[in-house]
């Protein structure tokens, strides 16, 4: 598993399933599967955010959608 993003909030992972994304205060989380849609998308945002506010901000969105 590689680590793209990792906060006191969230953590983003890439495995072999696809695109994990967590909350580092919750259980549980969400996994995004390599043939989603916007799969390509959300893992270049992340890897090419700004700071972790704007990769924070990413992780949110998914977890809610």
């Amino acid at each position: 598993m590689l680590t793209i993003h990792k906060s006191s909030h969230y953590a983003a992972h890439l495995s072999t399933s696809g695109l994990i994304v967590e909350s580092t205060h919750k259980s549980g989380g969400k996994l995004l599967r390599f043939d989603h849609l916007q799969f390509n998308e959300y893992v270049d945002a992340l890897r090419t955010a700004i700071d972790n506010d704007e990769s924070d901000a990413l992780c949110r969105a998914l977890l809610k959608d």
